[in-house]
């Protein structure tokens, strides 16, 4: 079976909800200047800066992932900022910066481009 066929067969139809705690990472977009000229400010604003996203599990050197309409990929493991147990100090949310790869327009092609920058790594 060709990998286009085994990605049709796939029924991305069921949306199936995780009831498991999130690790909730610092994120930092990177949006290059000559692609958010091509986009509408309001556009711009959702993918440009840094926003506390919610993981099931922490992202990892090189991994890309999807979000708002955009693929982005890990530049650097995440930085922590650990504090001690109990501790009444300020505790900070870990960081990670992420590139801009691509823009894709529906779900079926996000999955498909997904599958294919995983297995170049």
């Amino acid at each position: 079976m060709e990998f286009s066929e085994a990605l049709s067969a796939t029924q991305i139809t069921n949306h199936i909800k995780i009831r498991q705690p999130r690790l909730w990472i610092l994120c930092g977009f990177y949006l290059p200047d000559a692609v958010a000229e091509t986009r509408s400010a309001i556009d711009v604003a959702k993918v440009r800066g840094q926003f506390l996203l919610g993981f099931n599990f922490p992202p990892k050197l090189g991994e890309c992932f999807p979000y708002e309409g955009h693929i982005w990929r890990v530049k650097g493991e995440p930085i922590q900022f650990p504090t001690r147990y109990r501790s009444k100090s300020r505790k900070e949310s870990p960081f990670v910066a992420c590139e801009y790869l691509e823009s894709y327009s529906d779900e079926m092609q996000m999955f498909t481009r997904l599958l294919e920058l995983s297995t170049n790594i």
